[in-house]
């Protein structure tokens, strides 16, 4: 057996199983084996499986804010296009993931916290962009951002969870965007970055 996996690591190697494999899907037994430790020092570090994995949650949305935040300093473009392409992000967060893991995360009261502090992070990352459209009048003037944001974010976890192919959801986000736009957005987003 190996000695002492670090926290991390166990986190590390949870994390790759539940997002590959749903979070029912996985046992204690299978991550302490996969870790060549006891399920005993696993429960030495975590309370139980449910500790476990809001650690790996709560890891999990920390990266996903720090790479949000890198992108959001390099984006160039019109904010149109930058908006398309934080949506993108979106859609490729929600494939790091297998479509089990979504569907267990949403269904579980346990981790409700969790996967409502995600969505709200992306809803309001989706409604700032939005906003900056609107008020640049690039989006029609009676555009709800908010409710916008939040309705492509339901519209796309939906489709995701009924396996709907990325690249299927790059094209419905950016028709539903080229949708909202003014004639001036629209030409924007037409126009290549």
């Amino acid at each position: 057996m190996k000695r002492g996996a670090t926290k991390e690591e166990i986190i590390r190697t949870t994390q790759d199983l539940i997002t590959r494999n749903g979070i029912r899907a996985v046992r204690v037994d299978e991550i302490a084996q996969r870790l060549g430790i006891s399920k005993r020092t696993l429960y030495e570090m975590f309370a139980d499986k449910n500790d476990l994995i809001s650690a790996c949650l709560d890891d999990l949305a920390r990266r996903q804010r720090q790479r949000i935040a890198a992108s959001r300093r390099r984006r160039s473009g019109n904010p149109l296009q930058r908006t398309l392409r934080l949506a993108n992000d979106y859609i490729d967060s929600l494939y790091t993931v297998d479509h089990s893991f979504l569907a267990d995360i949403r269904r579980k009261i346990l981790f409700a916290e969790q996967y409502d502090e995600h969505r709200e992070f992306w809803r309001k990352e989706l409604s700032l962009n939005l906003e900056e459209c609107r008020g640049g009048g690039l989006l029609l003037s009676e555009i709800d951002t908010a409710a916008l944001a939040e309705q492509l974010m339901s519209t796309l976890f939906e489709l995701r969870l009924n396996r709907t192919t990325r690249e299927e959801l790059y094209l419905l986000c950016r028709t539903i965007l080229r949708g909202a736009a003014t004639q001036q957005g629209i030409d924007l987003i037409d126009r290549k970055p």
